[in-house]
């Protein structure tokens, strides 16, 4: 169980690292990184522009978070509510936003509170 437990005390570290991945993701290559949300979308112009602030949301997040839990351990916890502070209203707002694809709500919901409950959990590992 020494896996396992490394596995959940890191946490944090992971959870920071997954975000500035996506964010770095959605920075460089936004019509690929978006298309299981935007399907068909994911090229358009707007669509790209948005991924990108998105993107840039995460790197943010997610970067600070992973630094955080190397250099400055205090800002871990703010760090860790403010990711679950947005994807918080990121589930919200795919479950809620009036005519979205089954596809891009499920895929949206799943992953932003995906987040939710790693971000939850992680903090209960500080």
């Amino acid at each position: 169980m020494a896996t396992g437990s490394t596995l959940v005390r890191r946490l944090p570290e992971i959870v920071g690292l997954g975000r500035a991945a996506i964010g770095v993701a959605h920075m460089i290559a936004p019509t690929r990184a978006n298309e299981l949300l935007a399907g068909p979308d994911a090229a358009v112009a707007t669509t790209r522009a948005a991924a990108r602030t998105f993107g840039i949301r995460e790197i943010y997040i997610g970067g600070g978070l992973y630094a955080a839990t190397k250099y400055a351990p205090k800002l871990v916890r703010p760090l860790l509510r403010a990711g679950v502070a947005v994807d918080v209203w990121d589930t919200g707002a795919f479950a809620l936003t009036a005519y979205l694809p089954r596809r891009t709500r499920v895929a949206g919901c799943a992953i932003a509170g995906g987040f939710v409950v790693a971000g939850v959990l992680a903090e209960t590992q500080l």
